[in-house]
């Protein structure tokens, strides 16, 4: 009796000892009350001035993995009072317990002033049947304020949520600890460009006493960062889940109290069989109905690639994509069929059962969009995507398919799916992984040929051709607005311009480029005078530079290389004599990463400016962001330059 209370008091000990290294309230300082602004952020509107979080055993409740959760946050400006509104989400039997939160400011003396969380301020939303939201905000807020609030999570679940570093706003000191049970080992990622402060694994081998068995080991790890600053998002970016500083786990193996190891880790092959049943919801096996539904004039075309592209454009133009991902639970593609609407599995999965049903022999490809991170290569993590195409091989050529945009070609799949690489299921041989690349490039010429009156006014035509992701946005802008509507926008934005008469040519021939033509009225701000500016970049000018961040540590993706030409033949009044013109430039991005050429000339009293702006690469590390920025710089200094003219005497 007196070895089983030794052993009991131990176990009672360590865990409290774990347990002592939850954060405590009441450590908000006058100092902190003091600070009007963060020295190592002068713009940021909060900082974290600590956060911590401790993972263990809960012995109060069997066991059961406890979080205790720890923020002091200093209110900086108005702009941040929502940091005040907190947001607890609980899964299924996950509980919330022990909130407490303040609100200290300072008073006029001096002092420091608090006001306290009441419990009746804390509500509870039963969002559906799996989730729960536990919802309150701090009283008193202003702008000085430092709010500090805990609160401790009970999850009976396995899977720890990542702890994240960095943030919108920066943060002063991070950390996490974790006790977990030894015979569960879990995959750790340090994911972000900053590096850890404090990494400190170690092994409690009397972690917890197992009755009829003896002590239980715990693994612990003691994370920390210091001086975080502020994530902060730009243009050209992949999802921010990819960059942002933070510690990630992922379950590996459990083992039994019998000491038989179980690897919870999927192989792929394991993987590929559990999306065909559990993911795609065994909707993958219903080619014989698509084969009633599609006309027999498609299911009889003889050639393989042209039958490929009647069974796509059907698909296409049947559905009407309800702007929802792919998800497991909702794919039913006769429902979907039937309702001509569906997300994006739903539209994909009858688009790869028709092909099946046309003898097309066709893959089913999972992947991440751009907005939802690259997904995990290393190991299995099924949940990582959101989104599936169809691929086709036709003669030895690869295509992939995406029906849910109608305004897209065979072959060219959505902006939004070019995010690394895409997993292709082959459900008789061996899945792979594949990287999507746009099947047609991308381009914008524009040429104006115009001629400027003594009443300054520019009277001519301008056409606009596009190919590629420019084309396809085009045509929805187009098709989805009346004439009228579409050129009202279209001199919205290109202020001074008045359309006279207006035709499209390919709006609906998806495989040749989209030309506009226009005759247009551009009037000058007043009469003709003795001298005269004008800016020649009437259209497409670039007028801001999309990189602003003195530092970027994460890469620079456009999804695309694309290309930009423009061309403008402006003839003058023969009683003006041409001064000056924009100086002709031409300059790169280093490893042939794109180039920017402008070039003038006059001929008697016609002048022709040509601009070239090539973006050559899809994606750039971060060690060439100031080169593209700087890029950028020189490109709006080029197209600021003017015309001069000057009144013949």
């Amino acid at each position: 009796m007196k070895k089983l209370t030794l052993i009991l008091l131990l176990f009672t000990l360590n865990l409290a000892s774990q347990k002592e290294k939850s954060s405590k309230m009441g450590q908000t300082t006058l100092e902190e009350l003091k600070m009007t602004v963060y020295d190592r952020d002068s713009s940021a509107a909060a900082v974290v001035i600590y956060e911590h979080a401790n993972h263990y055993p809960d012995r109060n409740n069997d066991e059961i993995p406890r979080t205790d959760y720890y923020y002091r946050i200093k209110i900086l400006d108005k702009s941040s009072f929502d940091l005040a509104d907190i947001t607890i989400n609980l899964y299924k039997k996950q509980l919330v317990e022990d909130i407490s939160a303040t609100t200290y400011n300072l008073a006029e003396n001096g002092t420091m002033q608090t006001a306290s969380l009441s419990d009746k301020d804390i509500f509870s939303i039963k969002e559906d049947e799996k989730w729960v939201v536990k919802k309150f905000t701090l009283p008193n807020i202003k702008e000085g304020s430092v709010i500090e609030y805990k609160y401790s999570v009970l999850s009976p679940y396995l899977s720890l949520n990542d702890w994240y570093f960095q943030s919108e706003i920066p943060k002063i000191k991070s950390e996490f600890d974790a006790s977990i049970l030894g015979n569960y080992k879990y995959n750790i990622k340090i994911i972000g460009y900053l590096k850890l402060d404090k990494n400190k694994p170690s092994i409690d081998k009397r972690c917890v006493y197992i009755r009829g068995i003896g002590d239980g080991g715990c693994n612990l790890y003691s994370f920390g960062m210091l001086n975080i600053p502020a994530f902060k998002e730009e243009n050209y970016m992949l999802s921010k889940k990819n960059y942002i500083s933070r510690i990630s786990f992922d379950l590996k193996s459990h083992t039994s109290y019998r000491g038989v190891e179980e690897d919870l880790t999927t192989t792929w092959e394991q993987a590929d069989k559990s999306l065909k049943k559990q993911f795609f919801n065994n909707q993958t096996s219903k080619k014989s109905f698509f084969r009633k539904n599609i006309p027999k004039a498609i299911l009889t075309t003889e050639n393989d690639l042209e039958k490929a592209k009647k069974v796509f454009h059907f698909i296409q133009d049947h559905y009407t994509w309800n702007k929802k991902y792919w998800t497991s639970e909702d794919v039913k593609v006769k429902n979907a069929f039937q309702e001509k609407t569906g997300d994006v599995g739903e539209i994909n999965i009858s688009l790869y059962n028709s092909l099946e049903a046309a003898n097309i022999n066709a893959n089913l490809v999972v992947l991440s969009t751009r907005n939802n991170g690259l997904p995990t290569k290393l190991f299995p993590v099924i949940y990582d995507y959101n989104y599936v195409i169809v691929k086709v091989n036709i003669a030895e050529k690869d295509y992939y398919l995406d029906a849910t945009d109608k305004f897209l070609p065979f072959g060219q799949v959505p902006v939004r799916t070019l995010n690394g690489e895409a997993r292709v299921l082959d459900f008789k041989e061996k899945s792979y992984w594949t990287v999507l690349k746009p099947k047609m490039k991308t381009s914008k010429n524009v040429g104006a040929k115009l001629s400027l009156n003594e009443e300054g006014v520019f009277t001519g035509d301008l056409v606009i051709n596009r190919k590629g992701y420019l084309a396809s946005n085009q045509r929805k802008s187009i098709t989805r607005k009346s004439s009228d509507d579409y050129l009202d926008d279209f001199e919205t934005k290109n202020q001074d311009v008045e359309v006279d008469d207006y035709n499209v040519k390919n709006l609906d021939n998806y495989y040749k480029p989209l030309q506009e033509n226009l005759k247009i009225r551009v009037e000058m701000s007043e009469a003709l005078g003795n001298k005269i500016r004008i800016n020649p970049f009437l259209f497409d000018r670039i007028k801001e530079n999309p990189f602003k961040l003195k530092e970027r540590n994460y890469p620079i993706d456009f999804a695309h290389s694309r290309k930009n030409n423009y061309y403008l033949k402006l003839e003058v009044p023969v009683a003006y004599n041409i001064v000056r013109l924009p100086k002709s430039k031409a300059f790169s991005l280093p490893n042939n990463g794109g180039r920017f050429i402008l070039k003038t000339v006059k001929n008697g009293n016609t002048i022709t400016v040509n601009v070239r702006l090539n973006i050559l690469k899809s994606f750039y590390p971060a060690n060439e962001y100031n080169a593209l920025k700087e890029f950028y710089k020189q490109i709006i200094i080029s197209e600021s330059g003017y015309i001069l003219l000057e009144k013949k005497d």
